[in-house]
């Protein structure tokens, strides 16, 4: 049997998000466009449609040469990101019209580098490079810094019927279990009379191996979730994909930006 490809590991993952969470979807719908979006979605008296998309780039390091060093601007970095947001917007263009928020679901199942953990970023790839502005004052000197989004939004003033960008977090179960054997054993190897940090991190790290053999197993998966700033868009409901583990960034008040809730 052939081994599954990333895109199809991040639509597994997805689907195991939406049984853990309890809801039910179906797998490319017929809806009648000659499209086939990933998942129907049933949450309650709510249906969403979603195209999940993931990374097989290795964005920024793609061309890299050995041994050399190299610079890559945040237009660089991002520019996966907003090309999978592109292609699976585009999925899900003849849609617009039904009435059923359309979901973007982006997913990194192969550990690419993309820099996909950071809130910020994920913003930044939806509205645009993140830039610090001031205002001049009168004699010349500037005021307060306020972050702005800059050029290259994939979002800003395209695909304007994309309720929300959905991104997929996995929490591994022995990362707090790592975090709790660091702080409870750290003080075993060090610092003391005789304390040589060389050796003393060997001793450690070889313990911590040795400890790992019994590390729990799997993980967790959420949704890291942020509506877009659309106003025609059907709104995705504040009461879908809002487990007590998963984080959403919504339109502030004058929808010009996304802040935590």
């Amino acid at each position: 049997m052939n081994e599954p490809t990333i895109g199809e590991r991040a639509e597994a993952r997805v689907a195991r998000y939406l049984r853990e969470t309890g809801y039910a979807f179906e797998v490319e719908p017929e809806l009648g466009t000659g499209r086939y979006p990933d998942y129907l979605i049933t949450a309650g008296e709510h249906t969403i449609v979603a195209e999940v998309k993931a990374f097989e780039t290795y964005g920024i390091f793609e061309n890299a040469a050995l041994r050399q060093p190299m610079a890559r601007s945040q237009e660089d970095a991002l520019a996966p990101i907003r090309k999978k947001i592109k292609e699976a917007a585009g999925q899900l263009r003849d849609l617009q019209d039904r009435g059923r928020p359309l979901v973007v679901v982006l997913d990194n199942p192969g550990g690419r580098p993309i820099p996909f953990d950071s809130p910020h970023l994920i913003i930044s790839a939806m509205y645009g490079d993140l830039a610090l502005e001031a205002p001049l004052e009168p004699g010349g000197t500037l005021g307060e810094f306020r972050a702005v989004a800059g050029r290259n939004g994939r979002l800003r003033n395209t695909h304007a019927y994309v309720s929300a960008v959905a991104v997929v977090r996995r929490e591994a179960h022995a990362t707090p279990w790592a975090s709790q054997w660091f702080d409870e054993h750290r003080k075993d190897f060090g610092p003391g009379d005789a304390y040589d940090g060389n050796q003393g991190m060997k001793a450690m790290g070889a313990a911590f191996v040795e400890a790992s053999k019994n590390a729990p197993e799997g993980d967790d998966l959420f949704l890291d979730i942020f509506e877009t700033l659309s106003d025609s868009a059907v709104p995705l409901p504040r009461d879908v994909f809002n487990g007590p583990r998963d984080r959403r960034w919504v339109p502030n008040k004058d929808r010009t930006g996304l802040v935590s809730t």
